[in-house]
């Protein structure tokens, strides 16, 4: 069923098919205007807002498509050709781009981008065959302004169909789990390269089409009226005005902004670049994150509330009663024989070492304490297994395989997951999503994601929290949802990193307990980081401690915890105190 958003904007659209027929040559220029900034908004969100990466350079693609459009136009090929044309030649380009240009994330990906805007103009002049430098283009005389006013309106409506489409699928949740944290993403069995490149392309396609679609009704181009910083980044700042990453903030954004670029250049013409700049600084400062984000707007317009879907609606089916059983397949194990194996594992940043020729191996089937001082080197040793940090010297092997010969995401698909000592849930995402991402993108249950993501968000008892963000929940609740979507991943090694700190007794026997169903009913092999020492007693079947990076332990919890230099290094104020207590008597 048709949300108000949807009718409002099929009414627009179909306005907007009336204007050429009933409005005069003006209003059908404005309406043409706005048309095209939608397109070039829309698409731009989708690297920019869904995924998170501001790509300044979307302009410079909108300029690539109007040249190679003019270019083939002029040399005789059909019109229709031209525009296919427009669009591959302008997707290549960005295909090929994306390799540079997605080995650096944020402020440097911006920088990085806006740094090919004057050096596509530059290109434009200088290339003069191809261009006619500074001259422009001239394309055959046609009647091209009611063609190219319904171009655009066509690309806008598919602009906008395809954002939705895209909210309401899992390739949607994919960048909206890149924009979260890409790290992570890779972590569940992402892989995050394959789906920017796609999304840039798609983005880059659609920012030709419009330029396109520019040249055709303007008859005449050059450098400056195509690859100019204002045409390159208008669009980013409607799409940045009205609210990026939501699904209707592009189209907000180009309505208020672009009429309002209207209004003043027919009114104050001499000063409406300063007033549009000054309005763009108003909003930065009094609401930041775009008009349909602000608080004090929508405390007093309750019914912007629909306008701010940025994802798929959340799942009405209630989540099934908790269950005492773990709610995944079980994995078929050969008991005993090893399942992963550190040898000599040297790690180092810069001239500090964090871990020294660690050498142990973790048998299927079986639950390993990890202790260790604060900086002993815990945490590096689990970025080390799960592929995150490949080791200096030394090899890590799972279940026969090199990990360090795996990305990321192959190493959770072969069957590593794991937490984080500070969550790092999907902040902007509800439990359920963070969830199912695990699920889809691991490949344990794509087909039925939905189902399983519920069953498990009652399993680990959040089965009450499933439409609030991850950004709402408590500490601990996010460490529970951190380990819920550990297991989505349905694992082999399963890499807990202190997810009981803060738990109630009750709920630390719970966890204790939940920890040797996962072992016992699904095979599953967990190495458990731990201060707990009572509750990692309880569970873990074997214990090794970790020192200044160097392993100087490894037997049983009691005989770990009896181990004299263990004792000295890790309990040293117990020891201190049994001391002085034995000293007094």
């Amino acid at each position: 069923m048709l949300k108000w958003p949807q009718i409002l904007a099929v009414v627009c659209f179909a306005g907007a098919a009336l204007v050429p027929a009933f409005g005069s040559p003006y209003l059908a220029t404005v309406f043409f205007f706005l048309l095209m900034s939608l397109v070039l908004a829309q698409s731009w969100n989708w690297v920019g807002g869904d995924m998170g990466y501001i790509n300044l350079a979307h302009g410079v693609h909108f300029g690539l498509g109007a040249y190679a459009l003019s270019i083939l136009f002029s040399h005789g090929v059909p019109l229709f050709l031209s525009f296919v044309a427009a669009a591959l030649i302008s997707a290549a380009v960005a295909s090929l781009l994306a390799y540079p240009l997605f080995r650096m994330r944020g402020h440097y990906f911006a920088f990085g981008t806006l740094a090919i805007v004057p050096l596509a103009e530059l290109l434009a002049y200088n290339l003069r065959r191809l261009t006619k430098g500074a001259d422009g283009i001239s394309l055959p005389p046609v009647n091209a302004q009611l063609t190219s006013y319904y171009i655009a309106l066509s690309l806008a409506g598919l602009a906008v169909l395809l954002s939705i489409a895209l909210s309401r699928s899992s390739f949607g949740l994919a960048l909206r789990c890149i924009r979260n944290d890409e790290e992570v993403s890779e972590a569940i069995g992402l892989r995050t390269f394959p789906v920017k490149v796609k999304t840039l392309a798609a983005n880059s396609a659609f920012a030709a089409l419009a330029g396109a679609t520019y040249a055709f009704q303007l008859g005449f181009i050059d450098p400056p009226s195509v690859f100019g910083l204002s045409v390159a980044l208008a669009p980013i700042v409607m799409a940045l005005f009205g609210g990026s990453g939501l699904l209707w903030g592009p189209a907000v954004g180009v309505l208020l902004l672009g009429s309002a670029q209207q209004i003043l250049l027919v009114q104050v013409s001499a000063y409406q670049v300063a007033l549009y700049g000054c309005a763009i600084l108003l909003i930065g400062r009094f609401m930041p994150g775009g008009v349909l984000r602000s608080e004090w707007l929508r405390r007093r317009a309750r019914w912007l509330h629909a306008l701010l879907e940025s994802k798929k609606p959340a799942l009405a089916t209630p989540a099934p009663e908790a269950t005492e059983h773990p709610p995944v397949k079980s994995h078929h194990i050969a008991r005993g024989s090893v399942l992963l194996r550190c040898e000599g594992v040297t790690m180092a940043f810069g001239g500090n070492t964090v871990l020294r020729n660690v050498n142990f191996t973790v048998r299927q089937g079986e639950i390993l304490g990890l202790v260790g001082p604060n900086g002993s080197g815990k945490t590096t040793l689990f970025n080390c297994i799960s592929g995150i940090y490949r080791p200096k010297s030394g090899q890590i092997t799972f279940d026969g395989m090199d990990v360090a010969s795996l990305r990321r995401d192959e190493a959770a698909r072969l069957g590593i997951a794991r937490t984080y000592q500070i969550p790092r849930p999907f902040a902007d995402m509800t439990v359920i999503e963070n969830i199912e991402a695990a699920v889809i993108f691991s490949g344990s249950d794509a087909a039925g994601a939905g189902e399983s993501a519920l069953r498990i968000a009652a399993y680990v008892g959040l089965g009450g929290r499933l439409s609030v963000r991850a950004d709402a929940l408590s500490t601990q609740e996010r460490k529970i949802l951190e380990f819920a979507r550990a297991l989505a991943c349905r694992p082999r090694l399963l890499l807990v990193d202190e997810v009981a700190s803060g738990l109630t007794p009750v709920e630390l026997q719970r966890f204790i307990l939940m920890l040797r169903q996962i072992r016992d009913e699904l095979g599953v092999t967990i190495i458990w980081i731990e201060h707990i020492l009572g509750a990692l007693s309880q569970a873990a079947d074997r214990v090794i401690v970790l020192e200044l990076g160097s392993l100087i332990a490894d037997g049983s919890a009691n005989e770990v915890f009896s181990n004299d230099r263990v004792r000295r290094s890790y309990l040293p104020s117990a020891v201190v105190a049994l001391e002085t207590k034995t000293c007094c008597k």
